[in-house]
């Protein structure tokens, strides 16, 4: 084949992909768009607290029991409710985090499920991050309780769980709170090439997401020179905290796809299993209701989904 006929085809499957994100892009209306762009940037918020919690474990030589991953989570929940002091934004970011690691359950297959990861799945993400909010705040998130099925009793428990988790966490770090602002910690928005990340870029910078947790991190704990938070692109749907870089890493491609994952449940048919035939068994009705655009509002998830394996 000659190389202008693989030019050619190469144009012209671009030409298609193009026109086939346009065509998805003209299904929702610029207010969905933007609800889904604030989903996105609520979840890099919580994401990058994630990562900031495996930063501090590392930097501070921090003792962790249990599964660094849930901690970190657990962690990112308090930073959250202790670095946001409007209430109705709170309660979005935490809203959309709970319901964005739904959503992601929503993919997973049966192999999901037998396979060990240092996360846990994602349905118990989402649970656990209701049960810190219900903790935290038992009459703010009446209606969350409700929408993930959690009793009275469970309830009572969650206040337990929180109470226990933000004193076990408050103690660990005492020794290490700073008396005064440190170093300064560098934050980078590397450029967008691909034109389709550019909005994710420009959303995290101009809403200054990365300086919000930098700052948090600089004035609250006695780090180290050299600490640095990057957002670029990854080719991967992904963050990490690179121990050696001492860098926290957030890529484009993860707002995209949560931003993905809200037009999906909220605006579309509901997202897809990865694998249709080995897909898990959901809980009667919840696959059927949670691509309707009321979100999670009106859906109890399961207690019980798979979970797409990432590496935040």
């Amino acid at each position: 084949m000659s190389a202008r006929v693989v030019l050619a085809c190469v144009f012209a499957a671009l030409s298609w992909l193009g026109a086939a994100s346009l065509a998805d892009a003209a299904k929702i209306t610029p207010k969905q768009q933007a609800e889904a762009i604030d989903v996105a940037m609520h979840d890099a918020v919580f994401t990058l607290y994630h990562e900031a919690g495996h930063l501090l474990i590392d930097e501070l030589k921090l003792p962790v029991l249990g599964k660094e991953e849930d901690a970190a989570d657990a962690l990112a929940v308090i930073q959250i409710f202790e670095s946001t002091p409007d209430k109705a934004e709170l309660a979005r970011t935490l809203n959309d985090v709970a319901d964005d690691w739904y959503y992601s359950s929503l993919r997973a297959t049966k192999a999901d499920l037998t396979a060990y990861d240092d996360h846990s799945l994602d349905i118990q993400r989402a649970n656990a991050i209701v049960c810190m909010m219900v903790g935290a705040n038992s009459e703010e998130f009446t209606q969350k309780a409700e929408d993930y099925g959690l009793d009275e009793n469970d309830r009572d428990n969650c206040v337990d769980d929180y109470d226990r988790t933000l004193a076990s966490w408050t103690t660990v770090l005492a020794p290490h709170l700073a008396s005064k602002p440190g170093p300064a910690i560098t934050v980078t928005y590397e450029r967008a090439d691909d034109g389709h990340l550019r909005r994710f870029a420009e959303a995290l910078k101009s809403r200054r997401v990365l300086e919000g947790v930098a700052e948090r991190l600089r004035t609250t704990y006695a780090l180290p020179g050299g600490l640095s938070i990057v957002a670029r692109e990854c080719d991967d749907a992904n963050s990490y905290y690179l121990e050696d870089e001492h860098q926290i890493l957030y890529c484009y491609e993860l707002a995209d796809d949560i931003y993905q994952l809200a037009v999906d449940n909220r605006f579309g048919d509901g997202t897809a299993a990865a694998d249709t035939e080995e897909s898990t068994d959901q809980s009667p009705g919840d696959s059927a209701n949670a691509g309707t655009a009321q979100g999670l509002t009106s859906v109890i998830p399961p207690n019980h989904a798979g979970n797409a394996q990432g590496g935040r």
